[in-house]
Formats: C-alpha cells, sequence, structure tokens
C-alpha cells in the first residue's frame, strides 16, 4: 500500500516537472507601433490628421476672435461707461463659453472619428494576431503598452512581424475590392 502511494507520487511528481518544464512560447506586441508602420494605420492616421487641422484652424480663428476682442475691450475700457464695460465684458465671457464648448466637442469628434477609423483596423489585427499565434504555436501575445509590462527582451517582440502579415493581409483585402 506504501508503495503504490510512493509510486503515484513518484508519477504524479514527474509528470507535474515534465509539464512545467515544456517550453511555453510568449510575445510581445506593440499595437500603437503596428498601427502607425502598417499601410493601413498610415492611411487612417492622414485622414484624421486633416480632419484634426480643420478643426484646428476653425478652433484658431475662434482664439483670434477672442483675443481682438479682449485688446479691444481693455483699450477702450477706460472710455466706456460702467454699464456699457460690463456689457462687453458679459459679451467677451459669452464668446469664451462658447469657445471652450466648441473646443470640447472638437476634442469629442476628434476621439469618435479616430475609434471609428480605427476599429477596423483593431478588428483586422485581432484576427491577424490570433491566427498567427495558432500557426506558430504562441502560448501568450501581451501588449506591450499595458500595466504590468516593464520590460520586454526584444527576442519575444513580434510588432514589425505583425505589421508585415497585416500589409499582407490590407493588401490582399484591397484586391479584392
Amino acid at each position: 500500500m506504501k508503495k503504490q502511494a510512493l509510486i503515484s507520487l513518484i508519477l504524479i511528481l514527474g509528470f507535474w516537472v515534465s509539464s512545467a518544464c515544456a517550453e511555453v512560447k510568449i510575445a510581445v506586441i506593440d499595437l500603437q507601433m503596428v498601427v502607425r508602420k502598417s499601410e493601413a494605420g498610415q492611411q487612417a492616421l492622414k485622414k484624421l490628421q486633416a480632419k484634426f487641422e480643420t478643426l484646428r484652424q476653425k478652433l484658431q480663428a475662434k482664439e483670434e476672435e477672442l483675443r481682438k476682442f479682449k485688446e479691444e475691450l481693455e483699450k477702450k475700457a477706460p472710455l466706456l461707461s460702467p454699464d456699457v464695460r460690463q456689457q462687453k465684458e458679459r459679451e467677451y465671457q459669452k464668446m469664451l463659453r462658447e469657445y471652450q464648448a466648441q473646443r470640447e466637442d472638437a476634442q469629442f469628434e476628434m476621439k469618435q472619428a479616430e475609434e471609428k477609423a480605427l476599429q477596423p483596423i483593431m478588428k483586422d489585427l485581432e484576427k491577424i494576431v490570433k491566427e498567427m499565434a495558432k500557426k506558430e504555436g504562441y502560448d501568450l501575445i501581451l501588449e506591450k503598452r499595458m500595466p504590468g509590462v516593464y520590460w520586454t527582451s526584444q527576442q519575444i517582440e513580434i510588432t514589425d512581424h505583425v505589421v508585415k502579415l497585416y500589409n499582407d493581409y490590407y493588401h490582399q483585402k484591397q484586391q479584392k475590392k
């Protein structure tokens, strides 16, 4: 009875040690870098940059209008009656609130546009990374910029490999259109 228990224990320990020593294949990917380096990502980022530039120009024009109004108010303030000066200051405050609301709207619009532009890319990347992981035998793939990942060896970095796979996938997708 004791021999059987000892043999069982040895077999269990042997199995546990051999499975623990099995090689685990881990990789790290920088998805932001994949988006920036991939052709689809670069196209999406160019469109976003153009939209951002349009919004930035509108905001700059409003800023300039505010600045001129404030300068004019400061120059004329000593000459204005207290009621008129107070009215102009309220007008300036109203313009400032409108500008701040426009700026917040622009930031929200850009965030929405970025999510909309990057969503299909991220969906494709998820599919590509899963296929690659299965095909190449990866047990774990981590996002480089996630909390808890402080350092990684270049030996497990697969970002450039995924960029190449994604560009190939993107070209195939474009040819089907």
